[in-house]
């Protein structure tokens, strides 16, 4: 069964903001709680880990675990999309490469990210498929040892 109870918090909370701006606060800030939380390597500022399909530079590294299951942590050079990659990466990892497989682009949606420009959506798109394309063992930073500390 597919845990996406962190999921499911975000989305809550972000159906509970009904201003715009209070949503990109929201946003902001869960990127540097994010960033405090689960600091980004320089070393892992790569080519190797750099995500394609944003306009800003978001990086993303896979550690699967002895389970087979997913642990992604990621950072991008903008605020407000940094915040975007913490929710999608923590709220999508622990799963398989399998369950994985199962996230769609409703899911994305559900999480009421409207307001955000066209390009950002097409970002979390593009960060959904990247997750998914890690998932089938493509790109995955197993082993790094670094990041081990998910619980």
């Amino acid at each position: 069964m597919t845990d996406l109870s962190r999921f499911e918090e975000f989305a809550e909370a972000l159906e509970m903001i009904d201003d715009e701006e209070m949503r990109f606060e929201y946003i902001i800030d869960l990127g540097r709680q994010y960033e405090r939380e689960n600091p980004f390597p320089e070393a892992w500022k790569t080519d190797e880990h750099l995500m394609h399909g944003c306009m800003s530079k978001v990086w993303i590294v896979d550690d699967v675990d002895d389970s087979g299951c997913h642990h992604f942590r990621g950072h991008s050079d903008a605020i407000i999309v940094n915040g975007l990659v913490g929710m999608m990466t923590d709220a999508f990892s622990g799963l398989t490469g399998a369950e994985l497989q199962t996230i769609t682009v409703d899911h994305v949606r559900r999480l009421n990210l409207g307001a955000l420009t066209t390009q950002r959506q097409v970002g979390m798109m593009a960060m959904l498929k990247h997750l998914q394309k890690l998932g089938r063992g493509n790109g995955a930073m197993a082993g790094t040892g670094d990041h081990d500390d998910r619980s």
